[in-house]
């Protein structure tokens, strides 16, 4: 008897599933994942989106950004990565509740981003707003699954040094 309620229980419970897809797909809303339909998983993660009704888990990518410690190093400009794998590319602005990128600094990101299989390297850059928007990247270093690649820079993001570009792309080395 206790089986047939455990067995009723995840039916009635797979039906309202079922129809509160239905419902958000003929309101044209992606379906979610949760008792809201969201799952949000880690702070700064965003929700994950279903795919043809199965949720599917996104890897947390930890993303440490050193800005170098050099006079004028830091910027307020707004800072974007771009990781590319072996199986995608997907971009994310770097933004947290802190005041970020200050010369000396490490600031640390965990973002919810779709697999993109091993890193093979990524394109950090920025909008070059702000007053001083000049920023001295040292090094980048992700955690995702047990892969920690490293990304050395050692240079300048700024219109006004180096090669004059507010971005660099960095391939993956043993050690910075």
């Amino acid at each position: 008897m206790r089986i047939g309620r455990v067995v009723a229980g995840t039916m009635a419970l797979a039906a309202a599933t079922i129809m509160a897809t239905s419902e958000s797909a003929a309101a044209g809303v992606p379906p979610r994942i949760g008792s809201d339909h969201t799952y949000s998983g880690r702070q700064n993660t965003p929700s994950v989106l279903l795919h043809k009704g199965i949720g599917v888990a996104q890897p947390q990518y930890r993303v440490a950004v050193y800005t170098g410690n050099k006079e004028d190093a830091g910027t307020d400009a707004n800072v974007y990565i771009t990781i590319y794998g072996t199986r995608d590319t997907v971009g994310h602005r770097l933004d947290n509740s802190e005041n970020n990128f200050e010369s000396g600094k490490t600031d640390r990101f965990t973002l919810g981003l779709r697999n993109v299989g091993r890193i093979k390297s990524i394109k950090i850059s920025h909008d070059n707003s702000g007053e001083k928007p000049g920023w001295y990247l040292k090094k980048v270093t992700i955690d995702v699954n047990g892969d920690h690649p490293k990304f050395c820079a050692n240079r300048w993001l700024a219109e006004d040094e180096d090669d004059h570009r507010p971005y660099v792309k960095l391939d993956r080395k043993p050690r910075c």
